[in-house]
Parts: structure tokens; sequence; C-alpha cells
């Protein structure tokens, strides 16, 4: 395995950094990849900005130059399930755009039989597994979009989807990697939810929010072989 690790912010992916040993930085496209090990895995791990083609960007590189093999993206969302605490930790079952239209996917290049990207079902499981005395980890829907989700537009996203969060890059890398063929994953944690929503609460709880994706992938990685 030669795994892929791609967050947002500075806060989606500095605490997973510090864990890395042997590393060194490449930039490429205005971005700096960092090269190392977490145990024996070999990781390339990007910040690759806010939003989704600065998310494709990353992902591509890291399939087409750093060749590595399996991809997970990992920070913070924002809740549309009401029943979603700040903290809980989403594990993507499968992803979407909420701001593109179907066709798009289903009659154009990649030619998708539906909007929906699925997570790698060996990832996913094995995520799942790690965290299993984590009750606040779940799995189900992820959907992306430029916007940030407050109060306009909830409800025509959950109408359309009825996923558990929105986030701005998830979808992009899903893409990216059905396109190539990788096996890709998903970490998203609850900054700001229906009940404590707007900028201000996301802002409040984002670096958390951070950290406890990079706990539940680190638990991840500590079953990983190879």
């Amino acid at each position: 395995m030669k795994l892929g690790i791609i967050g947002p912010c500075d806060d989606e992916i500095n605490p997973f950094l510090r864990h890395l040993t042997d590393a060194t930085i490449e930039n490429h496209a205005m971005l700096d990849f960092h090269r190392g090990k977490y145990a024996t895995i070999d990781i390339v791990a990007v910040r690759c900005g806010v939003c989704k083609v600065n998310a494709a960007i990353a992902a591509q590189l890291l399939i087409s130059r750093y060749g590595v093999t399996h991809l997970i993206v990992t920070g913070a969302a924002g809740a549309i399930c009401q029943e979603l605490a700040i903290y809980d930790t989403v594990i993507a079952s499968d992803i979407a755009y909420h701001d593109v239209h179907e066709g798009i996917l289903t009659e154009h290049h990649p030619w998708m039989e539906t909007v929906y990207f699925k997570a790698d079902a060996v990832l996913l499981d094995t995520i799942l597994r790690a965290n299993a005395n984590d009750p606040t980890v779940k799995t189900g829907r992820i959907v992306t979009g430029e916007a940030f989700i407050d109060v306009d537009g909830r409800d025509t996203i959950i109408n359309d989807h009825a996923p558990l969060c929105v986030d701005m890059e998830t979808a992009a890398v899903a893409h990216v990697c059905y396109a190539n063929g990788i096996p890709f994953a998903a970490i998203r944690s609850i900054s700001d939810t229906p009940h404590e929503s707007g900028a201000e609460n996301m802002d409040k709880y984002f670096t958390q929010a951070g950290e406890k994706s990079v706990q539940v992938l680190l638990r991840y990685l500590a079953t990983c072989h190879p």
C-alpha cells in the first residue's frame, strides 16, 4: 500500500503530518507534498486548499506523480442530518455533488450509472472496524458543493440526496479516484450542525473537528500492513 492523504486546510492535515517520520517535502502545482512513513506504511500527504478544483488537482497529482494505490480525504464537514452532533465523524459510504446536474456525470465522461461515487468497500469496512469502540463514528452519504450551507439550500440537498453531511472537496477526490480506478475513502468530522449552524460555529469547532478526523484515520492506520 502507498497511501495518499488529502486535507483541505492546515487544521485538517497538520494533526496528521505530525505523525509522519522520515518526511520530505516537494512542491508541485503550488502544493506541498509530504512524503514519509507512518509505521511501515508509505504515505504522501497534502493540504489541497478549499473547494473542488483544488482537491482534484491534489488527488490527480498523488495518483499520477506519486503512484499512490489508495487515497483518503480527511477533515471537517457540516451536518445535514439532525441527529449528528459536533465532532461526530462520518465515514462516507457514497458521495455526490449537490451542485452538479445529474446528466453531467451519467451522460458524459465518466459515464456513471448514477451520480453517486461509492467508497471502497474494503477501506470503509476496515476504517469502521478500527473505530468500532467509538460511538461517535458513523457511516453514510456525504455530498459536496462550492457553497457553505447554513439555512439556504439545506432543504434542497435533503430532498435530492438525504446525506449525513456536506463539504467542499470529497466528491471531487472521489471523482478523480473513480476515473483512475483508485480505492477511495473519506473521513469527515462535524464542525457545525443544524442546531449550531453558521460560520461562527464552524470556526469555533473547526480545529478540533480536524483533529478528530485524524484520530479516526490513525486508528485505521494502526490496523494496516504494507
